[in-house]
């Protein structure tokens, strides 16, 4: 459970800073200008990625072992953000910010974490001469990868959260707590960011959130194959981070043989390349989402294979995906697009206007009943509370009440998500909830998703839309399904799709109609927070 709390903190702590940050951005002086090779138009804040970042420390600080490795791992990231907000406010030269990738990378060595098992050299460390230069190329190359990467709205944020998530499974499935446990920290920090950074952003998350998730990734992964689990294969970052260097690398090799720096500006990076092929902006953002997950998936199907499965299972998917590039290029393809102003719903689905409003208040009553079930199982764990929590749950309720709509609104969401999750997670604890087990429960989420499909299908897009995040969505389904061997896992992930989409179709609505979900939410999350820390206090 320590895992989610991780998780859960640095989510809640990214989402009330970055609305502060974003706030004073001007007095920051940290406004990102639009320009020749920016896609957006007017001044957007650029400080979301502190706010990500403290996230992450926070609760990473909260919930591991001070380990010497980490602690120093730990103090290299702060170099990172430190440099990384310099750029920022700035615009440092590429001098000073290799010098403070340098400083971070050396840091982090000092404490103990670099490459020493090497792909094709055996299983012995190989000499320091050659294993710490290796690692300071590998390190900053993929820092500034990753910092490259970030040139669409909520880009960079989703590949990493991809392979934050892979590092957390692999970590838990090698008994690497305090792995998971920043990992999971990290991936809590760019959930909350990208709350805010889904096209149209809001915000960005500059070069300290880039470069921070980067050299974050990179050292986690070094760390996890050299450390936490050497039965891993020591080329599987490799895989983790299979995008993002492939992209660098390419766009580098263009630039030299165009007879021009390999750091010089330019728009041939892969969204850019995508978007010239007629991919829409969430278009080109969700098919990066997507060919990132081809290379975790290998990672995770590959992790204890030889040498040259791993690097040739790397080379496959790097050429099969410049190949389809080239003919693109070649053949000047280009992405079919529905006519602007165009409505696919328009059928006799539309038309029957009971149908819409059976939808809406079907997902109303489903996700009520769901609430109401769970809270009858743990009625015995309600009332074995002390007086100190009912007061406590008292005063939540009526901080509800006085809090803004917008407040409300995360406070619901946050109820569904955990309403989800602690039924299984906390199968131990709480074995009042194993009837969630129960292929009956499935049976009814399946077909509250199926009436939440039909729902979608029949309202117009000024009122539901889907995201890139909803990429994301299904690609964390899919992992859940067809990847993970951990047993809650895949109930969890079906859970929160069912229960999320149902819940952000109601409040994508007239909200005021449907008060049954809200405060049913609202009573769940209050009664499953007081009994957790009840649980562990």
């Amino acid at each position: 459970m320590i895992l989610f709390f991780s998780f859960a903190l640095s989510i809640i702590i990214s989402l009330i800073l970055i609305p502060l940050f974003m706030k004073h951005a001007d007095f920051l002086n940290m406004l990102d200008q639009p320009g020749e090779r920016k896609i957006h138009t007017i001044a957007i804040p650029r400080c979301g990625g502190l706010g990500l970042a403290l996230g992450a420390i926070i609760a990473t600080l909260c919930f591991i072992d001070f380990e010497e490795k980490l602690v120093s791992f730990l103090g290299a990231s702060l170099l990172i953000i430190v440099f990384g907000l310099l750029d920022d406010r700035f615009e440092l030269s590429y001098k000073w910010k290799f010098l403070g990738q340098l400083l971070a990378v050396i840091v982090a060595m000092f404490g103990g974490i670099y490459i020493s098992i090497v792909p094709f050299l055996g299983l012995e460390p190989v000499f320091l001469f050659i294993s710490l230069p290796l690692t300071v190329i590998f390190a900053i190359g993929v820092t500034n990868a990753v910092n490259l990467s970030d040139g669409l709205d909520g880009l960079a944020a989703g590949i990493m959260l991809l392979t934050f998530a892979a590092i957390a499974y692999l970590a838990v499935d090698a008994n690497g707590f305090d792995t998971a446990v920043v990992a999971l920290a990290v991936a809590g920090g760019i959930v909350g960011f990208l709350w805010f950074n889904t096209h149209p952003a809001i915000i960005f998350m500059g070069d300290a959130g880039s470069q921070f998730i980067g050299f974050m990734a990179v050292f986690l992964c070094i760390y996890l194959t050299q450390d936490v689990n050497p039965a891993l294969n020591p080329a599987l970052p490799l895989l983790l981070l299979g995008l993002p260097i492939l992209d660098t690398l390419t766009v580098m090799v263009r630039r030299v043989r165009a007879g021009r720096s390999p750091f010089s500006p330019d728009k041939t990076h892969i969204h850019h390349r995508l978007m010239e092929y007629g991919f829409s902006h969430a278009e080109a953002v969700g098919s990066i989402y997507l060919l990132q997950g081809v290379f975790l998936a290998s990672a995770l199907r590959f992790r204890y294979a030889s040498d040259i499965v791993v690097i040739g299972t790397y080379l496959i998917i790097s050429a099969t995906i410049l190949l389809l590039f080239y003919w693109a290029g070649k053949t000047k393809w280009t992405l079919h697009h529905v006519i602007e102003g165009g409505d696919r719903r328009r059928n006799h689905l539309l038309r029957n206007d009971w149908v819409f409003q059976f939808c809406r208040y079907y997902i109303n009553y489903a996700i009520t009943t769901f609430l109401v079930i769970q809270l009858f199982y743990l009625a015995d764990k309600i009332a074995q509370l002390s007086y100190k929590m009912y007061l406590g749950m008292a005063l939540a309720i009526i901080l509800f009440f006085i809090s803004s709509k917008k407040n409300q609104d995360i406070w619901i969401r946050f109820s569904i998500y955990i309403a989800a999750i602690v039924a299984n997670v906390m199968s131990n604890e709480l074995p009042e909830l194993s009837a969630y087990n129960q292929w009956v429960m499935n049976a009814f989420l399946l077909l509250l998703i199926i009436v939440v499909s039909v729902a979608i299908r029949i309202t117009r897009k000024d009122k539901f839309r889907v995201t890139t995040q909803d990429v994301l969505v299904l690609l964390f389904i899919m992992a859940g399904f067809f990847l993970a061997d951990i047993e809650w896992v895949e109930h969890v992930a079906f859970r929160l799709f069912c229960l999320v989409y149902a819940l952000e179709y109601l409040l994508h609505q007239d909200y005021s109609k449907f008060g049954l979900t809200r405060y049913s939410s609202m009573l769940s999350g209050v009664v499953i927070v007081t009994i957790v820390l009840s649980t562990y206090l």
